[in-house]
């Protein structure tokens, strides 16, 4: 949903009055869109309205009638998403079946690092990835069982809580079996230290400054092979993509240090949303796109994720 992006320009000389400054770009396709900028336009008496039309942020998730809307809570936090239909799919996407649309975004600390996105992706098909795929657990929060995961949600939740911190844990062990089964090189760290590197990686997820012994230079100094993608349990890693200091760790670092895609999250996502290691990395290394992988993964849609990545970026397509 473009809610309504305004842009504001210079008072011209001719009419002080502000809302000449302001041209309102609005989504037709959008109710929410098209009330939010009426509001805007009236109580401002801004007369520049532009309409555009592209997908409501619901993805087309409210015309289903077997959509499900569920309230994330935890505590005094609560937010409104859909349990994403294409949640651990054995098929690969199709907008028929599953609804909704897969949306990733091209983005970075600069116009380089966005396009970087799409060349990596182009040099990854050109070249298959062959680097070992770095899975960073932390010890403090316990392990659940790896062969329960990927833990989905009931089938009658409507109220969904926090995910156990132990079963992200396990999540990543998961991955790592499957991903050894396939032949890929794997690196499971499970103990209590933060792992950096500068050995290329084909995967990478971690609990980045949420882990308990996290070390920023660690961090910084992770390097990717084309190809590469990334996840980590942060709250607000995508918040934003502006060279910044202080706060949780961001993605868009692991994009500027070399990674094809990764996701991350403008605001508190609850742990249920992070993506999937087990789903996300066998999805991705038996030839799904990126897109279809990071989607497989997700148990929510309309929520607080942000893809980052050619969606079409397919290195290990058979």
């Amino acid at each position: 949903m473009l809610a309504a992006l305004l842009l504001l320009a210079a008072i011209p000389q001719e009419r002080p009055d502000e809302g000449a400054r302001v041209l309102v770009l609005v989504n037709r396709n959008s109710p929410a869109s098209q009330a939010i900028a009426a509001d805007y336009c009236q109580k401002r008496k801004v007369e520049k309205r532009l309409e555009v039309a592209c997908p409501d942020a619901a993805l087309g998730y409210e015309q289903r009638a077997d959509a499900v809307r569920l309230t994330l809570r935890d505590g005094n936090f609560s937010g409104q998403a859909f349990a994403n239909r294409f949640w651990n799919s054995a098929r690969p996407f199709s907008q028929r079946e599953f609804g909704g649309h897969l949306v990733t975004r091209l983005d970075g600390y600069s116009v380089a690092d966005a396009e970087a996105l799409v060349a990596r992706a182009l040099a990854a098909e050109a070249n298959r990835p062959h680097a070992a795929f770095l899975l960073d657990a932390c010890a403090s929060f316990g392990f659940g069982d790896p062969a329960a995961q990927p833990l989905g949600l009931a089938k009658d939740a409507r109220v969904v809580g926090e995910l156990a911190y132990g079963d992200f844990n396990a999540d990543m062990a998961a991955a790592a079996l499957l991903l050894e089964k396939h032949g890929r090189r794997v690196r499971f760290e499970k103990t209590e230290e933060f792992v950096g590197g500068t050995d290329e990686l084909s995967g990478y997820v971690s609990w980045g400054s949420n882990d308990k012994r996290f070390d920023a230079r660690k961090y910084h100094e992770l390097r990717f092979a084309p190809g590469g993608i990334a996840e980590t349990a942060v709250s607000t890693s995508a918040r934003t993509f502006l060279p910044t200091e202080g706060g949780q760790s961001l993605v868009a670092d692991l994009v500027h240090q070399g990674a094809t895609g990764a996701k991350g999250y403008c605001d508190e996502p609850l742990l249920q949303a992070v993506s999937s290691p087990s789903v996300l990395f066998e999805r991705y290394s038996r030839g799904w796109t990126l897109a279809e992988s990071y989607y497989a993964a997700a148990r929510f849609v309309g929520w607080e994720d942000i893809v980052l990545g050619d969606p079409l970026c397919r290195p290990y397509a058979k």
